[in-house]
């Protein structure tokens, strides 16, 4: 009996080691990180939170990001401060970034804002503007690359942008002189100037490894060389990988641990010939179905919204309809995004569905630490019946 139990007892020790053995293998080098911890913003090589990371997380302290007190993700820049990052695209190697304030164009205007010692590059082209400062409402010209900047204007007062080659015919249709604040070379798009900028890096390369699913990082603690790590072999995704050890070794391990129960408690009863034997059987009753249904409300809350601005340029500039409703974004919609694949619906489109499904509606992909409710079967399979299109009666956003 002894021997049995040793034996079990070794055969599940081996497994558990294998198991996460193999699992550590497939882990960051440097564990990503956020400063809200919903991943809103998933901080992984190149970059690295200060005090939080390693600093062999990071490629250079030109990549440093901080949490300010209102848990923002901030980039210092050299010649132009502080700025929030709102999105990483590791795999394009650009980020989205903003005024913590929300007033980008004041940066701009300024702040004489400037990338030039930085290793970022802004996205889009700009050309020569004009600022004016006038002391009246002004709400509409017939001009299309005249643009109103309303976080620096007032009840009775308005800056403006003017091209400088609309300048003098801007300056004839206005009712009365306005004052010249700056003249600057601005982005040539309202998205760049009003909501923010998208600034690009080349150096360290960890886009082709990114798209690969592989974990960029240096090649060693000591080494100053780049290296893709824990490329998947067979071309599974990394998640779907991690999917396929939990649904599969752990429900391995723990039926080779009730195995070696069963068979210590049978030969633990043939070797007490003196007592009376009982039969053991295995009964399968009939437990009530359950199944993970939708998110409580605060997971769904803790899912980053954005609201759109006149552009409705979105991180992904394909993502221009909402896969629920089949409805296109307008200006000033709020969206939400699920954080793990980062798939952009309306708010109150994936609000309604998230209560009723864990999965994203586009990828199939449950949420990373989602705490999912449990329901009767009658609700799971009425859940689980629906889909994109057949939700089409929830609330549409002309």
């Amino acid at each position: 009996m002894a021997a049995a139990k040793f034996s079990v007892t070794v055969t599940v020790t081996v497994l558990l080691a294998v198991f996460f053995f193999n699992l550590a293998k497939s882990q960051f080098l440097c564990k990503q990180s956020s400063c809200r911890g919903d991943f809103s913003v998933a901080v992984r090589f190149p970059f690295r939170l200060k005090n939080t990371q390693d600093s062999r997380c990071g490629f250079k302290p030109d990549f440093d990001l901080y949490c300010n007190n209102r848990r923002q993700t901030i980039l210092n820049l050299p010649d132009a401060g502080d700025v929030a990052v709102l999105f990483i695209d590791y795999k394009s190697q650009s980020l989205w970034i903003n005024d913590p304030d929300q007033c980008f164009p004041r940066r701009l205007l300024i702040d004489a804002f400037d990338l030039k010692n930085s290793p970022f590059t802004s996205y889009y082209r700009s050309e020569p503007y004009t600022v004016l400062n006038c002391s009246y409402p002004v709400e509409t010209l017939p001009f299309d690359r005249v643009r109103k900047i309303k976080c620096m204007s007032g009840g009775n007062y308005s800056v403006i942008t003017v091209p400088n080659r609309d300048l003098d015919m801007v300056n004839a249709f206005l009712p009365s002189q306005c004052n010249v604040i700056a003249t600057r070379r601005l982005p040539s798009t309202r998205m760049e100037l009003e909501e923010g900028m998208v600034v690009k890096w080349s150096n360290p390369n960890c886009g082709n490894c990114e798209a690969r699913g592989g974990d960029c990082g240096f090649k060693t603690n000591s080494s100053a060389e780049i290296q893709c790590f824990n490329l998947p072999k067979s071309g599974i995704p990394r998640g779907a990988k991690y999917g396929l050890i939990m649904g599969v070794g752990i429900p391995g391990l723990l039926f080779i641990i009730g195995l070696g129960c069963y068979v210590c408690g049978k030969f633990k009863a043939f070797t007490r010939p003196n007592r009376p034997t009982t039969n053991l059987s295995l009964s399968m009753g009939h437990q009530p179905t359950s199944a993970v249904a939708g998110l409580d409300k605060p997971t769904i809350d803790s899912f980053p919204k954005i609201q759109l601005g006149e552009s409705r340029r979105l991180p992904k500039p394909n993502d221009t309809t909402c896969a629920i409703c089949l409805s296109e974004y307008q200006p000033k919609e709020t969206i939400r995004t699920i954080p793990d694949c980062r798939h952009f619906f309306h708010s109150n489109c994936i609000d309604e569905w998230l209560k009723l499904n864990a999965t994203c509606p586009v990828c199939r992909n449950s949420p990373e630490d989602s705490s999912a409710a449990s329901t009767p079967s009658r609700t799971v399979s009425m859940s689980a019946s629906m889909s994109p299109r057949s939700v089409a009666s929830l609330p549409r956003h002309d």
